[in-house]
């Protein structure tokens, strides 16, 4: 099944994942990622209401100019022991991130904030993942990659990294940057795309 767009509709993100990912509704959007500097995780009570801000502030500021559009703005953090890992800084960050997590389950949230004019939607999924205790060799191998660098918490379970994973409990598309069966209720909703058909392509 496919959906149409019912107004003009803005992914205010960047990550090609999240892109795919909305592709597969079937409409058609643009793309204008969010030029503002997101604020540090330490400025705020804890991780839901750091990746919340984040996603908020995205929708909001591409909704800004395109004040005739309905915008997506979405952030994902990975949790682990109350400690929020974004991109690593670099590779023996990367590196401290994966042992962190080897062996363990953790909390991945994403929030998606949708703004169009007066309206604002504000939602999060969280799935717990379980990693495998990863050999060290792998760990060493994959960060010396490009993969990590631009992934919360040095990993991208749709990627090699996805090895590392043992299982997962919750939506698997949260994990990769965009809840799409919740954000799908939420357009549908309100009226901001409609059920068009169907269509065996994928």
């Amino acid at each position: 099944m496919y959906f149409k767009a019912n107004q003009p509709i803005i992914l205010a993100s960047q990550s090609p994942r999240r892109n795919e990912l909305l592709q597969m509704l079937g409409f058609d959007f643009q793309v204008i990622p969010s030029k503002k500097e997101e604020p540090k995780p330490q400025e705020f009570e804890n991780a839901l209401s750091y990746v919340a801000n984040c996603a908020e502030m995205k929708a909001l500021d591409v909704a800004a100019t395109h004040s005739d559009a309905v915008v997506i703005g979405a952030d994902t953090v990975v949790v682990c022991d109350g400690e929020i890992l974004l991109k690593p800084e670099d590779k023996k960050q990367a590196i401290a991130y994966l042992q962190k997590l080897s062996g363990r389950s953790h909390e991945v949230i994403t929030a998606v904030a949708v703004k169009a004019e007066d309206n604002e939607i504000l939602f999060y999924e969280t799935t717990e993942v379980t990693f495998t205790d990863v050999p060290k060799s792998w760990i060493e191998a994959y960060t010396n990659s490009d993969d990590p660098y631009d992934k919360a918490g040095a990993y991208g379970i749709q990627t090699m990294s996805g090895l590392f994973v043992e299982g997962i409990s919750g939506d698997y598309n949260t994990v990769v940057g965009l809840p799409l069966a919740h954000l799908a209720r939420k357009l549908s909703d309100a009226g901001y795309i409609t059920l068009a058909g169907s269509r065996v392509e994928w």
